[in-house]
């Protein structure tokens, strides 16, 4: 309902900030969050004047926009005012506030005390700002091997029996993400039926696989098979591998879930799975066809190369540069990998890879 037509430039969106029209100050605020090298200043200054916007939507891209631009480098008295919207009446201002606040202050107690907040949202998203300072750098870049401290991991697990759905599920999934050692405590998560799922989840990405009952119940609902087949590859046992296998041979399983299943059975070095890429593979629709090359590469299934060679003939939907990447994985074990590679090439114009 805010968007006029068009986007702003930059200096149209510093003179609709103080527009009449909703629509204007709301399109304003998004694009200042990225001002040009040198005009920061000017765009910091309009958003602390869109931050005081009468509608909450509008502030909550401004602050938000605030966080985008660290403008507490330019000026150290915006954090005071993100700190302010921690009490405003509209709640994802008050949300995008403690995102913004968190990345201009890096010092985790005041966001290991948010996470006793009395509002859930406010829990929610202290515990999001928590796991992305441990995993993620002051420029952005992400950490290989991050390591929560002592107190944030006890914060996160004194979380994961939280009334609200999102702020256990958060901690569960944050939990695992920067504390390897959190099996154990994510573990009583599973038989909390509104947590079971990101529980399993997440000890599947730690290599436990007491989730394994849940995640095969989990194939059946398509809106979170994908994820569920994923994580089996993981951990998946010999229950698990027959659960994939007969999702993957029903009649109706839709394309990128069968992929999905496919590569998780070849990750577990079950021969199900190169006939269940094959299928995607050569199917007539290209759902879940980029999926499937991708895996296949990054496998290094050369029983696949004569499908994507057939592929290099006829992309039929699939992505020129991802059969190229993965080909060039194969083509170090495979000749038909190389020769399909190059023709590839030759029919697409790529480029050789830098």
């Amino acid at each position: 309902m805010f968007l006029p037509p068009l986007t702003p430039t930059f200096d149209a969106a510093l003179r609709d900030r103080s527009s009449g029209d909703p629509k204007y100050r709301y399109a304003a605020a998004a694009v200042l969050a990225s001002p040009p090298d040198g005009r920061e200043a000017e765009a910091i200054d309009a958003l602390v004047e869109l931050a005081d916007d009468p509608l909450g939507p509008i502030r909550t891209v401004a602050v938000a926009g605030l966080g985008a631009i660290d403008a507490s480098r330019e000026r150290p008295e915006v954090l005071a005012l993100l700190r302010a919207r921690f009490d405003d009446g509209h709640d994802e201002v008050r949300q995008a506030a403690v995102r913004a606040a968190a990345r201009m202050d890096r010092s985790p107690d005041w966001l290991v005390a948010l996470t006793k907040d009395a509002r859930a949202e406010m829990r929610w998203q202290a515990i999001g700002a928590l796991a992305e300072q441990v995993a993620f750098g002051e420029d952005g870049a992400e950490h290989t091997d991050p390591s929560a401290t002592p107190e944030i991991a006890a914060a996160l697990r004194a979380r994961i029996d939280d009334e609200d759905t999102r702020v256990a599920c958060a901690a569960v999934e944050s939990l695992a993400w920067i504390d390897r050692t959190s099996a154990n405590a994510i573990a009583p998560a599973l038989e909390r039926e509104d947590t079971a799922f990101s529980a399993a989840l997440a000890l599947a990405a730690l290599g436990d696989g007491r989730g394994e009952p849940v995640l095969i119940r989990s194939l059946a609902d398509r809106t979170i098979a994908l994820e569920a087949a994923e994580a089996l590859g993981e951990v998946a046992t010999e229950r698990g591998l027959e659960a994939l296998a007969f999702t993957a041979a029903r009649l109706f399983t839709p394309l990128l879930i069968r992929a999905a299943v496919g590569k998780a059975l070849a990750r577990r070095g079950d021969w199900r799975g190169e006939p269940a890429l094959d299928r995607v593979l050569r199917a007539w629709r290209p759902d879940g066809r980029d999926y499937a090359i991708e895996a296949v590469g990054k496998l290094g299934l050369t029983g696949l190369v004569p499908a994507l060679a057939r592929l290099c003939e006829r992309l039929r939907g699939a992505d020129p540069v991802l059969l190229a990447d993965a080909l060039r994985a194969l083509s170090t074990t495979s000749d038909e990998a190389k020769r399909a590679l190059d023709e590839l090439r030759s029919r697409h114009q790529l480029p050789e890879p830098s």
